[in-house]
């Protein structure tokens, strides 16, 4: 397991998002150091000295062209410059225990 996405999977946490671009977007999975709880957070990824965030599992649409059909790649790195803004994914469950944590009742 020598290989980046490897290395990347085996040291990371991960939160499966859409990171919007000028030109593209991008759905797949974010990864984080494990630098501890609070450095796991994507607010503090963001805000940090960082130039790069590790994806794997990517899709990439082209937005300029509206392309219906996605390239896919196991592994790139994305200047934190070039983001818009991330979307991140989250199923029902995980859509629950945010919004108890963070106050809110559930909706259903």
């Amino acid at each position: 397991m020598s290989d980046p996405i490897h290395a990347v999977k085996a040291s990371a946490d991960v939160l499966r998002a859409i990171v919007v671009t000028r030109f593209f977007n991008l759905e797949g999975d974010i990864h984080f150091p494990r630098l501890g709880k609070e450095g796991r957070r994507l607010s503090n990824m963001l805000n940090s000295d960082r130039k790069f965030i590790a994806m794997t599992n990517v899709h990439i649409i082209n937005r300029m062209n509206g392309t219906k059909d996605p390239k896919t790649y196991p592994f790139i790195e994305i200047n934190i410059e070039a983001i818009e803004f991330i979307q991140p994914q989250m199923d029902a469950k995980e859509a629950e225990r945010e919004a108890k944590e963070s106050g809110q009742s559930s909706m259903s």
